[in-house]
């Protein structure tokens, strides 16, 4: 039987005798009751599985073991021949840091114990492969900014600036397949399960009822301002959207300096900032914001992501509460606070000026530094990487606005000056 290791020992009790005749309330036992059973060691049911992931994202590994009451998580870089303790990996699941191309080959297995011993699982390899950046569309359009895939990834709807139009594409073949034209200035797009597409355009909000190619005003003018429900609702430059399961649209209201929620029934109120251009956490219009350019929701709704261009760090909203926070970066330092290097918090990681972000299924954050031409992503522990070829070169590209991820992890990205959409998966 396998010994119990140190960071699973329990306190034992003393081997007792049964004694059913004192439960009887009789007056002595039997020395020829039998002994306790010993305590058998857990049984691993569901070993963790092995992972394939890309450059810059974290994984998490599970195990199932029947009686266990501890876990410690190991790690092998030498194909099994040696095992360390990974800190702070006690649980029947394992969140790995941000995964880089020198850990690939890497190996990890889980102790699970009781009082009777500890038992190892089967050894989870991890493979960490680089991006590989192709063409998707190119040319024939004018300056993407921020765009939207449909549910099933099928098509990418992008708004293109000079032209005034969105584009649907086909993101099998890279084809244009629609058109929806006569905006002013088109930015930021939001998409319903129903198919409804949502444009903030110059500073009003557009609706395009499904399969549609024309567009009616929902909420805003012609003319900047900022006014709340009940009066008749004014934004200025709005720019990211993000819509959740119940219809509520959530606006990057740019030049006010403001997160905005218009409810399904059209009603708009301020989530978060008070019009002040200031880097402040807080609760509600207690917080200020430097620049709200791009947002994305968590895939529970919870969370409301925001780029804040105009300060280097990444912003989170939590939405039931409007408390606004900091994931990552020096907001506090302004300028002085920017940079492209890759880390924690702790380390210090440092961002430049992002653009569009985008969530995918496992809470990875994208996000485009339009200035550096880079795509950044932040696990959600908040460990930053720039994406990487297989040299470890950082893929480049010109000024990117837009990102939007797919659920097979395929991401996009618009290469705003030079009328490209990029896509990004990982290599065979």
């Amino acid at each position: 039987m396998a010994k119990a290791p140190t960071w699973a020992v329990r306190a034992r009790r003393p081997a007792l005798a049964a004694c059913t005749a004192l439960a009887l309330g009789l007056a002595a036992c039997s020395s020829s009751d039998p002994p306790p059973a010993a305590t058998a060691p857990p049984s691993i049911t569901t070993q963790p599985a092995s992972a394939t992931i890309g450059q810059g994202l974290a994984t998490t590994l599970s195990v199932q073991a029947s009686d266990a009451t501890a876990y410690q998580w190991q790690r092998s870089a030498d194909g099994g021949a040696s095992w360390s303790d990974i800190a702070g990996a006690t649980g029947a699941s394992y969140t790995t840091p941000a995964n880089q191309l020198a850990d690939d080959g890497q190996q990890l297995r889980v102790q699970a114990a009781n009082d009777g011993g500890s038992v190892a699982s089967s050894a989870a390899t991890l493979t960490v492969k680089p991006w590989v950046a192709s063409t998707l569309a190119e040319g024939g359009f004018g300056q993407p900014n921020h765009m939207v895939l449909d549910a099933g990834g099928a098509a990418l709807y992008v708004a293109m600036s000079t032209s005034s139009s969105v584009y649907k594409f086909d993101t099998a073949s890279g084809s244009k397949v629609g058109e929806i034209t006569g905006f002013s200035s088109p930015y930021g797009l939001a998409l319903a399960a129903d198919g409804t597409l949502y444009v903030s355009d110059l500073h009003r909000i557009n609706k395009v009822a499904p399969g549609d190619t024309t567009f009616t005003t929902w909420v805003g003018s012609t003319a900047a301002g900022y006014a709340d429900s009940p009066a008749a609702p004014l934004f200025s430059n709005p720019a990211g959207l993000a819509l959740d399961g119940a219809g509520n649209l959530f606006v990057a209201d740019m030049a006010n300096f403001r997160v905005r929620k218009v409810a399904a029934d059209g009603s708009v109120g301020t989530l978060a900032g008070n019009g002040t251009q200031a880097y402040l956490d807080g609760v509600g219009t207690a917080a200020q914001l430097a620049r709200p350019q791009g947002l994305a929701l968590t895939g529970d709704g919870a969370t409301l992501y925001d780029t804040d261009t105009d300060s280097p760090c990444l912003r989170k909203i939590d939405v039931a509460s409007a408390t606004v926070g900091t994931v990552v970066g020096d907001c506090a330092h302004g300028n002085a606070g920017a940079g492209t290097d890759d880390g924690t918090a702790a380390t210090p990681a440092k961002l430049g000026y992002s653009y569009g972000v985008a969530v995918d299924a496992h809470g990875n954050v994208f996000l485009t530094d339009a200035w550096a031409g880079i795509v950044r992503v932040v696990t959600p522990a908040g460990e930053v990487s720039t994406l990487r070829d297989a040299s470890g070169t950082p893929l480049g590209f010109n000024f990117p606005i837009g990102v939007a991820t797919a659920g097979d992890g395929t991401v996009y990205v618009g290469e705003h000056n030079s009328n490209k959409i990029a896509r990004l998966k990982l290599a065979p």
